[in-house]
């Protein structure tokens, strides 16, 4: 029984709270089957932050924009705009399950308990290939461009791949510390994220975006770069992709439920905030962007970089470097976050014996109180093809499966929901209600038509991997979890020595 004494201050009384709360969490934790293991140790705001850092409109916007600007000129902005009404749609079955099911494995866990461990299984492994191919790839981007930056006009070389290596090791050293130091390195960066592309954003609109001669129609204009024409609908849909690709992530926070204070109010409400705000965000920044372009066609030649080409033209290249620290910031956040959310899907599914060697990846360090054999695992497998690889094209072949993985594990998470029972024993948090069925029917309708986007080839635009190399490694990394579940998983589950235990939910 918590005493309360009148003479505590408010934040030793807010201390006492909190950690009632937490007492709640982890014997609602034992309904589930699992005891408290993880440091439950993230706030609303860390939360956020971890959500919002994966999303990274500024890295997503700064490696993408030119592939969206060549489709479908400054009219981007509205695919951008439909993309973030489709992923919103997703954000909100996410949202509903956290709420329902608070745990670790968040997708994974979501599937077996609504579905079967069957079907949980295929939708934990397409996350899992979304997770582990997407993280190297983060470290690539930043690679690249530190590369540029200290070499401007060098070629990338396979050579550089040494510097993806010790960026990974960076980041998979602050999680052997510990969540609470992950997360404090997550917040920084999201914070000079959030203040860095404000700035830029504010200074383009202010001195850019009112005087125009064509004002704001000019985001009207669709002219798409191969053709000199209005862009049709096939290159419109490719657009859309600008927003899919960078719009992902806001998932994260419930893979971290169970290292989450109150988790059923705080991860629904990051997941939303993080989806609206990186959405409403960006919008602004491609406004401020498009809007500062002089020469539509001159931006649209531009291969790479041509936001940092519009900042040098507009702003003086003395801002460059302050924009770059910005950008080096953010890139590096989502590195965390994405091994963060790597790990903690990896543990989930060890924790019930879902993979081999599951009794020693499934245990944690007694002191930081971390999946540290998982964060081991993840860092010599990812380091090992790193090096293995010759050259970045061959990282990029890899890395290209994580947004088809991503949008195909999107979609097995919203079928799950389709199968969820009316609420009932749950109270308080994020619910759809009676709208949970036709909301989660629009988002598998918009997931598999991302989906098939992704992969129709694509004549107009210049791609480093072909639409074809994507669908074969897609595949072939589906192939493998197929033999991993028919060699390992299915008799287990079957005899029950697999899956999640029985929930009292």
């Amino acid at each position: 029984m918590t005493v309360h004494d009148p003479h505590g201050s408010p934040a030793d009384d807010a201390e006492v709270r909190r950690d009632e709360l937490d007492r709640r969490a982890a014997a609602e934790l034992e309904t589930f089957g699992y005891r408290q293991q993880l440091q439950r140790t993230m706030g609303a705001f860390s939360s956020f932050a971890l959500s919002f850092s994966l999303i990274s409109i500024t890295t997503g916007i700064f490696a993408n924009f030119g592939h969206g600007i060549r489709q479908a000129g400054p009219a981007v902005i509205w695919s951008w705009s439909l993309a973030v009404v489709g992923q919103l749609l997703v954000a909100l079955v996410i949202a509903d399950l956290a709420t329902r099911i608070p745990l670790s494995g968040y997708g994974y866990q979501w599937a077996s308990r609504l579905v079967s461990p069957h079907y949980g299984f295929f939708v934990g492994w397409l996350l899992t290939l979304q997770w582990l191919t997407g993280f190297p790839g983060i470290c690539k981007t930043l690679a690249d461009y530190l590369h540029g930056f200290v070499h401007p006009g060098c070629t990338v070389t396979g050579h550089s791949l040494g510097l993806v290596v010790v960026i990974i090791s960076a980041i998979a050293i602050i999680h052997l510390w510990g969540i609470r130091l992950a997360a404090l390195v997550n917040d920084v960066g999201v914070i000079a994220e959030i203040v860095g592309a404000a700035v830029v954003t504010l200074a383009l609109l202010l001195l850019y975006g009112f005087s125009r001669p064509d004002g704001f129609s000019f985001l009207l204009d669709s002219t798409n770069y191969a053709t000199g024409q209005p862009a049709d609908a096939k290159a419109f849909a490719f657009s859309l992709l600008l927003g899919a690709w960078c719009l992902t992530g806001f998932e994260a926070a419930a893979d971290l439920a169970e290292e989450t204070h109150q988790p059923r109010d705080v991860v629904p409400k990051a997941i939303i905030m993080s989806e609206l705000s990186s959405g409403i965000g960006g919008f602004l920044m491609l406004a401020a962007f498009i809007l500062a372009i002089g020469d539509l066609r001159s931006v649209q030649a531009i291969g790479d970089a041509p936001l940092l080409t519009i900042i040098q033209q507009r702003l003086g290249t003395w801002i460059t470097p302050a924009v770059m620290l910005v950008l080096f910031a953010s890139i590096f956040a989502c590195g965390v976050a994405s091994l963060a959310a790597t790990t903690r899907l990896l543990f989930a599914l060890a924790r019930d014996n879902m993979l081999p060697g599951s009794s020693v990846l499934k245990q944690v360090h007694a002191v930081h109180q971390t999946p540290r054999n998982v964060i081991l695992l993840v860092w010599v497998v990812i380091v090992l093809l790193v090096l293995g690889l010759s050259y970045f094209e061959q990282l990029n072949a890899i890395t290209s499966i994580s947004a088809v993985t991503g949008y195909l594990g999107y979609a097995g998470i919203v079928v799950s929901a389709l199968f969820a029972p009316a609420r009932s024993g749950v109270s308080g948090g994020f619910g759809l209600g009676r709208w949970r069925v036709p909301v989660a029917i629009a988002a598998l309708a918009w997931t598999l038509g991302v989906v098939v986007a992704l992969l129709m080839p694509n004549t107009g635009d210049a791609q480093t991997v072909s639409t074809a190399t994507t669908a074969r490694v897609t595949a072939g990394g589906i192939g493998l979890g197929l033999l991993l579940y028919v060699g390992y998983g299915w008799r287990r589950i079957r005899n029950g020595t697999a899956g999640p235990p029985r929930s009292a939910n």
